[in-house]
């Protein structure tokens, strides 16, 4: 997908726009649905999360089989004008009932924007990894909005009144999408245009394995923040310092990021282990303690921990997704993941306030020790698809290399098997080739000297008696092989 430097900033602010109206409101809905509607239950609550949700889940591969046939910016201008319409009716919404079922159109409506994430990181102009670092730190610069947004919604006397502000961020877009996001040409296949050091298409299968570590590092993160307020202040602390103490974390990964390419290249596919390790102690260390100060401690290093795992991650499963299309599954993972947090969250919280903390710390934990170590699993790292219309065109340039260095290193550079049969080898060729001309039988010998004057005759004239098609022919292998 390309969508050219004027479309890039629009889609990043779909992309966090998305984030604010998904996720980011969550912790603050209880107190809308209490001031606007009435409703006390946290249950209502919950089956207002679990439904949008749901309705995320089944957008996106419905969304992902219509990429395939129309381009990501005609979905994303269709996907932003019914989310215009749809936040008015938040606004207008006279019920709780009615509240929800809206909702959870404009979540479905807006899940397509969360397709354009692999475009975007391969279409950042300094490579992949700032890609991906970019599209992070608006996520998370996202959430830091919501949070301050969310406080103004709940703190006015009627919370609805703030709704239309949400409405008018969407037209906004939408104007912005209509003016930038024209249908263009079909996403490029993967050949001839596809930029050195870019990953070529998806290896069947590969994109399942990030697909679980999105969904279980999603689970992890956010089943750690429905009942984070409700624990702070039950501690003591205010409802301001509540507020300060939720987005710390966002603020940790937007500080870290700056350097997380030079750790990246330092690291390498241990990043990602070493990051969640981090934000498992954070967030071991926030069950631990209720003192606001080391709280907030505790808080940064969850965040700092954060950001290094999830940029490993990401970067892993944009090499993983090889369009918006595969990349569905990994959002419908994600999707998953906020779908069971609150449910995990709520099942540990009947036992203690701080034991979704534990819970999540321990989880991220196993992960990082159990999964691999990161690198391009489906394909070398950094392999580029040969263009099409060559020969060996699809297959990685990484696996020439390493036919050539397989063949031309020295003998004694091979296995013990290796030199072992190539010695037989050897000994055979020799013993068919190396004996005397007269230990050949009539037929052979005579045979072998046609073949000689024959090679010679091609070989050993001169350049100028070629044919002109086989000198150019030639001359074209000769650049073809790696000096």
């Amino acid at each position: 997908m390309t969508t050219g430097a004027r479309g890039r900033p629009v889609l990043l602010a779909a992309a966090g726009l998305h984030m604010v109206t998904q996720s980011a409101l969550a912790p603050f809905y209880p107190a809308l649905f209490r001031a606007a509607y009435g409703v006390e239950s946290l249950a209502a609550t919950g089956a207002f999360l679990v439904a949008c949700q749901v309705a995320a889940v089944t957008a996106l591969p419905l969304w992902g089989r219509a990429l395939r046939r129309a381009p990501l910016g005609r979905l994303v201008t269709a996907g932003q004008s019914a989310a215009v319409l749809l936040a008015a009716g938040l606004v207008l919404a006279p019920s709780y009932a009615v509240f929800t079922g809206v909702s959870v159109l404009l979540v479905a409506a807006k899940a397509v924007v969360l397709l354009a994430y692999p475009g975007l990181a391969r279409g950042h102009p300094r490579g992949v990894l700032p890609g991906v670092v970019q599209y992070v730190a608006v996520l998370h610069g996202a959430s830091v909005v919501a949070t301050l947004l969310g406080g103004l919604v709940v703190a006015v006397p009627e919370p609805r009144t703030a709704l239309p502000l949400l409405a008018l961020l969407e037209a906004v877009l939408l104007v912005a999408c209509l003016r930038v996001l024209r249908p263009a040409a079909a996403p490029p296949a993967y050949g001839a245009d596809t930029p050195a050091g870019v990953p070529g298409p998806p290896v069947r299968g590969a994109v399942r394995r990030p697909a679980v570590y999105v969904l279980l590092t999603t689970v992890a993160v956010y089943a750690a923040r429905p009942y984070f307020t409700e624990y702070v202040t039950a501690a003591g602390a205010s409802a301001g310092a509540a507020t300060v103490l939720f987005v710390l974390p966002h603020v940790a990964v937007l500080a870290l990021l700056p350097v997380a390419p030079a750790l990246r290249a330092r690291l390498g596919g241990r990043l990602f282990r070493y990051g969640m390790l981090v934000a498992a102690a954070g967030l071991a260390a926030q069950a631990a303690v209720t003192e606001p100060v080391w709280l907030a401690a505790a808080r940064l290093v969850f965040g700092a921990g954060l950001a290094l795992g999830q940029v490993a991650l990401d970067e892993r499963v944009v090499a993983a997704s090889g369009s918006g299309a595969a990349y569905s599954l990994i959002a419908v993972g994600q999707t998953a993941g906020l779908l069971l947090a609150p449910l995990i969250a709520t099942g540990a919280a009947t036992a203690a306030l701080w034991a979704p903390l534990l819970a999540s710390g321990a989880l991220l934990a196993t992960l990082a020790l159990t999964a691999p170590a990161l690198g391009g699993e489906g394909r070398a790292p950094g392999a580029r698809v040969e263009p099409q219309g060559r020969a060996g065109a699809g297959r990685p340039i990484a696996r020439r290399h390493e036919v050539l260095s397989t063949f031309g290193r020295p003998a004694h550079a091979h296995s013990a098997p290796e030199a072992q049969r190539a010695q037989e080898e050897g000994h055979e060729a020799l013993s068919t080739f190396g004996r005397p001309a007269h230990a050949h039988s009539a037929p052979e010998a005579q045979r072998a000297q046609e073949e000689g004057h024959e090679a010679l005759s091609t070989f050993g004239r001169p350049a100028h008696a070629h044919s002109a098609p086989e000198a150019q022919r030639a001359q074209e292998e000769r650049k073809g092989f790696p000096v």
